[in-house]
């Protein structure tokens, strides 16, 4: 399992182990990557000099999921993508609503065109939430669709 907070990105679960994606999954493959000092799964992962991680790139039949993973939480009633969660307790978070003049009210300052950020204290957030997009999904109910799938 991945430790890192808060959760963003594209996370691969291959035998029960979950792994981070570099990227979407692209003509039914996935490239892994890990920073670790070790191995993570000799089987799978190879040592790239240039890159300094290990590296795998594997068939998405081979995954258990593959998931793009966003986390979300509110602020003063705003829904905000959680950028950041700082070790002294600091929440980065982004705008996500339509109501530009009132997350500007309460705080957010605008970053460059149509971005607004804030910084705030973790106990100033509520409802905090990782939503998963199953990115095998539509290649699975095709296949149901069709009839190749059980």
């Amino acid at each position: 399992m991945i430790g890192q907070r808060p959760k963003t990105g594209i996370f691969v679960t291959v035998a029960g182990v979950e792994y981070a994606a570099n990227s979407y999954p692209q003509d039914g493959k996935v490239t892994l990557y890990s920073r670790s000092t070790e191995n993570p799964s000799p089987e799978l992962f190879g040592w790239h000099d240039a890159l300094r991680v290990w590296l795998a790139t594997i068939p998405t039949d081979h995954c258990d999921s593959v998931a793009e993973v966003t986390t979300y939480a509110e602020h003063k009633g705003h829904e905000c993508q959680v950028i950041d969660i700082g070790a002294d307790g600091s929440v980065g978070l982004f705008y996500v609503g339509e109501e530009k003049s009132k997350a500007a009210r309460d705080g957010f300052v605008q970053t460059d065109a149509g971005n607004w950020a804030k910084t705030v204290n973790i106990y100033e957030i509520s409802n905090y939430i990782e939503r998963y997009k199953d990115l095998l999904f539509a290649g699975w109910a095709a296949k149901a669709t069709a009839g190749g799938a059980g």
